[in-house]
């Protein structure tokens, strides 16, 4: 499973597939224990997975246009897109709450 680094916060997430962001932070050892579980994971169903360091300009810009950021206390944290539009978000490197988010899709 590829995991790619969003660098347009501004763009419009799950439109083709859905999509997995992550926000997270480089230092956040469960962020990246969480990536580690998705390499090695194939999902039932198409699905992009991106990740977003909040420490980044690219994170800066992601939180100024969504400001429920800011209430964020702990990373990762995930959001699932489908058509542009949250669908699910949870907190934590939970594999089993995105398998589950995932099939309760209809795509």
């Amino acid at each position: 499973m590829d995991i790619i680094a969003l660098t347009d916060a501004q763009r419009v997430l799950g439109v083709s597939q859905p999509t997995l962001l992550i926000l997270g932070r480089p230092t956040c050892d469960d962020c990246q224990e969480f990536y580690s579980r998705l390499n090695g994971w194939e999902p039932p169903v198409p699905l992009e997975v991106l990740t977003l360091n909040l420490r980044a300009p690219e994170g800066e810009a992601f939180r100024f246009a969504n400001p429920w950021v800011a209430t964020l206390d702990f990373v990762p944290f995930n959001v699932l897109y489908v058509n542009g539009e949250p669908v699910d978000q949870w907190t934590g490197g939970d594999l089993s709450r995105l398998e589950s988010s995932l099939s309760n899709l209809e795509v």
